[in-house]
């Protein structure tokens, strides 16, 4: 018996352990809070900048990719493509980086589309159940623009791309640019389809074939590519009407000027004939063409001077 009190004396007296406290492992959302303050402003580390400029070396890709095939970039494509996961917070910087990148090396910067015009009745009337209004949100679509001056934008500098060949090229980047024109001189920005037959038939483009395809279907693909736009919608007496209106890719990489340009490239040589084409211009067009018109004039007798330097 006294050995046994002895025993529980000592174990009485042997101090007993601290309980064990299980780390609490973080959860999914702190975890992810953590990531994002890695990811973001705050990350001025190597790895840090090195993600930061790919994802500017990837979105100045997807640009040029992008462009070759006439594809608006979306800031969907953007977000999925370019931008590493959490890093949401630096779509600006990487968007603003990307740009200057794509200014000083290429002379090009992404603008984003206008959105398409609600024109018809039942357009007007999906616009207003959806509550938005027509031009009021973001398209946050993108496409490249030239930022060259006018004097660069020569053919000699700027020249067709080579797929799938640059005569091909050529030929469909004169008939946009020429469709573009005439639609955007008519009254309201709108043509009937049957007005527009006529015109491209004037100048023998009414059945014209441009690398295998036909004009049909060629105002299909610069439909597709946001040229042009064609408009059906029928009257009270259920007869449809077709009209065409400038597209946002239209808007975007031709718009006014640039229709302006191309007029007094074609009809005015004289000094006398451009006066009178400045002012029909400007009742077809609107005064924006005349806000770098003097700059314009001084350059565009540049490039024409370097072009016969060139052909001499």
């Amino acid at each position: 018996m006294p050995l046994i009190r002895k025993r529980r004396s000592q174990a009485d007296a042997e101090p007993s352990p601290a309980p064990t406290r299980r780390r609490r492992s973080p959860s999914a959302s702190e975890a992810s809070s953590v990531n994002d303050d890695i990811d973001g402003d705050g990350a001025d580390g190597e790895d840090g900048t090195s993600s930061h400029e790919q994802m500017v070396k990837k979105l100045v890709r997807l640009a040029m990719a992008s462009e070759y095939s006439r594809i608006p970039v979306k800031r969907t494509d953007i977000a999925s493509k370019v931008m590493a996961p959490g890093t949401g917070r630096l779509f600006k910087r990487v968007f603003d980086d990307a740009q200057q990148q794509l200014r000083n090396v290429f002379g090009m910067e992404l603008t984003e589309l206008p959105q398409k015009e609600k024109v018809t009745v039942a357009q007007k009337r999906a616009a207003q159940r959806a509550g938005s209004q027509s031009g009021g949100s973001s398209s946050k679509s993108y496409v490249l623009i030239s930022t060259l001056p006018q004097s660069y934008r020569t053919p000699a500098i700027l020249t067709p791309s080579r797929i799938p060949t640059a005569v091909d090229e050529a030929a469909y980047t004169g008939l946009y640019t020429f469709i573009v024109g005439i639609i955007s001189f008519s009254q309201g920005g709108m043509m009937a389809e049957g007005k527009l037959e006529s015109a491209l038939a004037r100048v023998n483009a009414d059945n014209y074939f441009l690398n295998g395809e036909r004009t049909e279907n060629i105002l299909k693909r610069m439909e597709r590519q946001g040229y042009i736009i064609k408009i059906r919608e029928r009257d009270g007496g259920g007869e449809e009407t077709v009209d065409y209106m400038v597209g946002p890719r239209g808007k975007a990489e031709i718009g006014e000027r640039g229709v302006a340009a191309m007029a007094r490239r074609v009809y005015a040589k004289k000094d006398a004939e451009r006066d009178e084409l400045e002012r029909k211009l400007v009742r077809s067009l609107g005064e924006v063409v005349l806000e770098k018109n003097r700059g314009e004039r001084v350059e565009e007798g540049e490039a024409e001077n370097n072009e016969e330097e060139e052909q001499s």
